[in-house]
């Protein structure tokens, strides 16, 4: 059977295609959007079927991302033209009775069967995975989700070998590192006494990093070479840095959540379910076992 042409694609390219004629694209963003109709409002009437407000909506929804950051009334009528073109196609398999093929009604079928699948699914995992349930998930798991290392450090920085040796000598005679720090280096934390703040090790070049990471709390280097220079590096604290926030483990422990609501699910319908299964030549094959 050869496919529809109406893709997302399609649809996308559809909207290109008109907005870039169309007077609506030149409103000003600053007027105040109307709110919108409801679902069941009729916006075109093609051959006696009404296409409603609620087609419109959901074709908006299934728009490629850059669309959907546009209000919906700067794309309203390129849509309606996409659907009033799709209705004219429907209307026409209608009359030519296309959904009494097999292969034709074998498609539909599957395509409800899908839906009320998902539908179901959705519904139980939309009633366990409330935001209340996620917090609680996020707050019960934050103690083992740890971020990485993260030090401390103050650094100076300068042209050559030798001028890091002698403040590292200077250092290891008493010298105050965020004094020196000061008047000879060259970097932009010159001016704070070297502080770089807390960082982890992703957050520096390898040879810096290494360096910094390899030193105790209060633990001076020897002179470190990078693209930048000389460093003297002094770690002045070491912590376990924080785990990922709440929203960065939100669609994650949805996830989580969705995946036992499903099993559950599952082993509820299982029991006392009737299942015979069978075998490529269409013979008994052993049926799974019941869920306890």
């Amino acid at each position: 059977m050869i496919k529809l042409f109406f893709s997302p694609l399609a649809a996308c390219l559809t909207v290109v295609m008109l907005l870039s004629a169309s007077p609506s694209r030149a409103q000003s963003q600053d007027q105040k959007a109307a709110p919108p109709p409801s679902d069941d409002q009729v916006v075109a009437v093609v051959n006696g079927s009404k296409v409603l407000f609620r087609d419109v909506r959901l074709a908006y929804e299934n728009l490629p991302q850059q669309y959907r950051g546009m209000p919906i009334d700067q794309i309203y009528q390129p849509l309606v033209q996409q659907l009033t073109e799709r209705r004219l196609v429907l209307l026409a398999a209608e009359a030519a009775n296309l959904a009494d093929e097999p292969e034709v009604a074998s498609q539909i079928q599957q395509a409800r069967n899908r839906i009320l699948e998902q539908a179901l699914v959705s519904r139980e995992v939309t009633a366990a995975a409330t935001d209340k349930a996620l917090r609680a998930r996020y707050e019960e798991e934050k103690g083992k989700q740890k971020g990485a290392d993260e030090v401390r450090a103050s650094h100076i920085l300068v042209e050559t070998k030798e001028e890091a040796d002698a403040i590292v000598a200077e250092l290891n005679k008493g010298g105050d590192f965020a004094a020196i720090a000061k008047t000879k280096s060259k970097g932009p934390s010159g001016a704070k006494g070297g502080d770089l703040g807390y960082f982890t090790k992703d957050k520096m070049v390898p040879e810096f990093a290494n360096a910094a990471f390899a030193l105790k709390a209060g633990e001076l280097s020897a002179p470190v070479k990078t693209g930048f220079g000389w460093h003297v590096i002094k770690v002045t604290d070491r912590r376990q840095g924080e785990g990922p926030s709440y929203a960065k483990r939100a669609p994650e422990l949805r996830q989580a959540i969705a995946q036992t609501v499903v099993a559950a699910l599952l082993k509820q319908l299982s029991k006392g379910a009737d299942i015979k299964l069978f075998k490529l030549d269409g013979s008994p094959a052993d049926a799974p076992k019941k869920a306890e």
